[in-house]
């Protein structure tokens, strides 16, 4: 007889499968950028961005931390992989300098604070202290994501474009992000997981509702 525990490895596996198709959402793009040998037009910044937030979340579902979200780290784990395929790939295809030396920057900043982070928490903490403390610095750092993309990042309403946010990558965000909601409150609830993916459905409900907005009042002419 299925548990309440069976249920919740199902969801977050059914989690791992959505979260690996939106990582992947941006492959084609890097494809193309490495076909032509260039990187022109391409953003880099969010995948600097999602390295370090896989980072953080693989720490955060490991045993050492906490021994029933290993899908958790599966899944960021998976996330990181393919960042860091889009980054070589981005790397080896830019010819301009001045980019590669703002990468190798960023790159190194990212791979300080993440190794500070990982020694702090094994290492600083113990038990049950392991977890609040990632968990906190999990969802600080989401947060600060979601405020960059009201602030900076490019949203429909300003640039009349959903190249940045199509239809279906919204939408599939949007079952991805309600499912680990579920998965942080079936068996065990996990606060820190309910808290990021309750703030990405939000945010997910805010692009749809955008994009239905914008569909309506004439602004796009197909939904794709």
């Amino acid at each position: 007889m299925i548990n309440e525990k069976d249920i919740r490895m199902i969801i977050g596996i059914i989690g791992n499968v959505l979260s690996t198709s939106i990582f992947l959402s941006h492959m084609p793009e890097f494809i193309q950028a490495y076909k032509k040998k260039s990187v022109e037009g391409v953003k880099l910044a969010p995948h600097l961005v999602l390295l370090i937030k896989c980072s953080l979340w693989v720490l955060y579902g490991l045993p050492v931390v906490h021994k029933d979200n290993i899908l958790v780290t599966t899944s960021n784990g998976v996330g990181f992989v393919i960042q860091v395929i889009y980054v070589v790939v981005f790397w080896i295809n830019c010819d301009e300098e001045s980019r590669k030396d703002l990468m190798y920057i960023c790159l190194t900043f990212e791979f300080c604070f993440v190794a500070v982070v990982y020694i702090i928490t094994i290492w600083g903490f113990e038990s049950s202290a392991k977890h609040t403390f990632i968990g906190v610095v999990c969802n600080v750092y989401n947060i600060c994501i979601i405020y960059l993309f009201f602030t900076i990042d490019k949203m429909p309403e300003s640039t009349k474009t959903f190249k940045y946010m199509p239809f279906w990558l919204s939408l599939v965000s949007f079952i991805n992000a309600g499912i680990w909601t579920a998965y942080s409150l079936i068996y065990t609830i996990d606060i820190y997981v309910l808290i990021s993916s309750g703030l990405e459905t939000l945010l997910c409900t805010f692009q749809l509702l955008v994009y239905a907005s914008s569909y309506t009042l004439g602004k796009i002419d197909v939904i794709v």
